[in-house]
């Protein structure tokens, strides 16, 4: 039995958009799965037959009653509720070169589209066990500039809300995994420049964008805290800085949920 990799949750506040909603559940099953939207869930073992659901909400969907689906020694299925949220807006400008960002040329949006399927298939990876059996670090010590799930406006036209904390850093600044796991992605990309994606295991997956210097390969195993490359500016950014984003279940969440002092 393992020890709750996700143990500092507010199980009172996070079933928001964009949030978890952590759902218990009992089953005599050794190894029981869930499902949300037909798409496997984070489970974790709390004592003897009392198990956990995490599920990622989106930060689009509706508020209300949803259905948690278990499946062990039989079907279960267990109603939880999303409660409403409101997230501020953020205007930024761009200009001189990063104008590129918001209307793409052909060959840029060609090169978007190719992107388009890996990105997809980093955030969908699930691995049937946990690689991490911890909370998460910060992945920089820098201050947050940018909170996520931000109704951002660029030049005034309205695009999809922050998926992710900003951390402020000076080019170079060394970044470390947030907890163990496995190198999935680490390439450059147009809109989110040098990138790297770990796997958590179990859908639990963390992002790290703009990155100057990227320092580790697909496939390989890394520790919580070793560093996965540098802060930079690299891809459709104003401003040197880190872009922290998680996903669970193919759903990209608050990072602040898994890091006590994220936000700070």
């Amino acid at each position: 039995m393992s020890l709750p990799v996700l143990s500092n949750i507010d199980i009172n506040n996070t079933a928001i958009p964009g949030g978890i909603a952590v759902v218990d559940f009992y089953t005599k099953h050794k190894h029981p799965t869930a499902f949300y939207s037909n798409v496997p869930v984070y489970v974790q073992h709390q004592k003897d037959t009392h198990w956990q659901a995490l599920i990622g909400i989106p930060l689009l969907a509706k508020i209300g009653d949803k259905q948690l689906i278990v499946k062990g020694v039989s079907e279960q299925k267990i109603a939880f509720n999303i409660k409403p949220h409101h997230y501020k807006e953020q205007r930024i400008t761009l200009t001189g070169k990063n104008k590129k960002y918001l209307n793409p040329n052909l060959k840029q949006r060609d090169r978007i589209i190719r992107e388009r399927p890996i990105l997809t298939a980093a955030r969908s990876t699930f691995s049937a066990q946990a690689l991490s059996h911890s909370n998460f670090i910060r992945p920089v010590s820098g201050i947050t500039t940018s909170t996520f799930g931000l109704k951002r406006f660029y030049n005034n036209q309205a695009r999809r809300p922050h998926t992710g904390l900003d951390y402020a850093g000076k080019i170079g600044t060394p970044i470390q995994a947030v907890a163990r796991g496995k190198i999935i992605v680490s390439d450059k990309f147009f809109f989110n420049g040098n990138t790297v994606f770990i796997d958590h295991g179990q859908g639990l997956i963390s992002l790290y964008l703009h990155m100057n210097e990227r320092l580790v390969k697909p496939g390989q195993i890394i520790n919580q805290g070793d560093i996965i490359g540098t802060i930079g500016q690299t891809g459709r950014a104003t401003g040197p800085h880190l872009h922290f984003g998680v996903y669970l279940n193919t759903v990209v969440i608050n990072p602040t949920i898994l890091i006590k002092d994220g936000a700070k």
